[in-house]
Order: structure tokens, then C-alpha cells, then sequence
């Protein structure tokens, strides 16, 4: 079981006096899907850039099974452990659905003709068929766009999702798509997905709830 761990983690923003988040101890494993929810300005955003390792405590340790985020490659922790998914999907716009995917494993070093059918199994495992592969981002509807997102997040490997609002622009049906993917993941494939929401009936979809206020969690 992998686990990201947070350990009396408080963060300020350079030249602030008021901590983004105070005093964070949390656990999150992989094979459970987590919501964190609370007002805008709780910290939950800050919360995300801390877990990925774009920002680094002011106090406190985050670990990745055991070794202190501070003591990784965090270029490569970003690139083989953890991914983000957004709301915004921030998919290339002049390349293929199937291109986008492949992307981030040429990244890492696979050949395109390795990278092609990889990219096409993960494709088809959210849904998304051979036809609309070769289409361009803007030729699908929202929900398409996150889940060729979400396969794209799962290109390399990384068994931690961070989803920052993943379906804040998603009518209720697709939300559910969506919800019921990452739900899949973590139950069938044991990933762990930490998704921040301000949507009550996402939250309720699962495994976990953790809610944030003045950069403070109250589990």
C-alpha cells in the first residue's frame, strides 16, 4: 500500500503573516478515493500544490512512502508517482486525443511505437473510442475532454491522482462518468484519487470526506 503522509505541515506565502494551511496531519492511501471540501480561500488549492510538490512546507513534513518529498527528484516524482487532473482539462489544442495521451509517455522516454498502443488502451479503457482519438480536443464535449485527461493522467504509471475540481464544468451526467471512472480506479486498480470539490454530491460519491476551514482540516 503507498501513502502520502502529512505531518504538522504549515505553509505561508512569502511575505505573509497568515498561513495558507496550519498544522496538517493526514494520510492518504492508495486503493480509497477522497474528497476535501470547504470555502473558497480554505486551502484546499494550497493543499494540492503542497501534495505535488510544486510548493514545500514552511513547517512540517510531507512523505511519499516514508521519504521526505524535500529529499526526492521531484521533477521525477511528478513525472512517475503522482498526477494532476484539472477542471480546465488543459489538453493541447493542436494535437490529436490520441497524440495528447501519448505525449507524456514520449516524455519519459517511450518510443512512439510503443507509446501509440499504450496510449489507445487507455483511451478506450475511459470510454473514448477510435473515431473521437483522432479528433482534436475541441471536437469533443467536456466530459470527453476529462476523460481523455484522465487518461492522459494515467499514462505514466502514477498511482496518486490530484483532481482540482475535475468535474466543475461537467452537466450531472457527466459528472457521475467521471466520478464513476475514478471510483473504478481506486477500487478495481488501487489508485489513490484526492479530488477537491465544492459539489455536495461529489463529495458523497466518496470513499472519505475532509473538509477545510482557514486552512485547517476537520475530518
Amino acid at each position: 500500500m503507498a501513502y502520502l503522509k502529512l505531518t504538522d505541515v504549515t505553509y505561508r506565502y512569502k511575505n505573509s503573516e497568515k498561513a495558507a494551511v496550519s498544522n496538517l496531519n493526514c494520510i492518504f492511501t492508495t486503493g480509497r478515493l477522497y474528497a476535501v471540501v470547504g470555502p473558497s480561500g480554505s486551502g484546499k488549492s494550497t493543499l494540492l500544490s503542497l501534495l505535488s510538490g510544486l510548493d514545500a512546507p514552511t513547517e512540517g513534513e510531507i512523505s511519499y512512502n516514508g521519504t521526505n518529498l524535500k529529499n526526492m527528484d521531484l521533477d521525477r516524482y511528478r513525472r512517475e508517482d503522482i498526477a494532476m487532473i484539472f477542471q480546465m482539462f488543459h489538453l493541447f489544442p493542436l494535437l490529436t486525443v490520441l497524440e495528447n495521451v501519448c505525449y507524456p509517455l514520449e516524455l519519459c522516454g517511450v518510443k512512439p511505437s510503443s507509446a501509440k498502443p499504450r496510449a489507445k488502451a487507455l483511451l478506450e479503457t475511459v470510454g473514448i473510442t477510435a473515431d473521437e482519438m483522432k479528433r482534436f480536443p475541441s471536437n469533443l464535449s467536456g466530459g470527453q475532454q476529462q476523460r481523455v485527461a484522465i487518461a492522459r493522467s494515467l499514462a505514466v504509471g502514477a498511482k496518486f491522482l490530484l483532481a482540482d475540481e475535475p468535474t466543475g464544468n461537467l452537466d450531472a451526467a457527466n459528472t457521475k462518468n467521471i466520478m464513476d471512472i475514478l471510483m473504478r480506479l481506486t477500487r478495481q486498480e488501487d489508485y489513490c484519487v484526492i479530488v477537491v470539490t465544492h459539489d455536495s454530491e461529489v463529495a458523497e460519491m466518496t470513499d472519505w470526506v475532509m473538509k477545510m476551514r482557514d486552512g485547517k482540516l476537520i475530518l
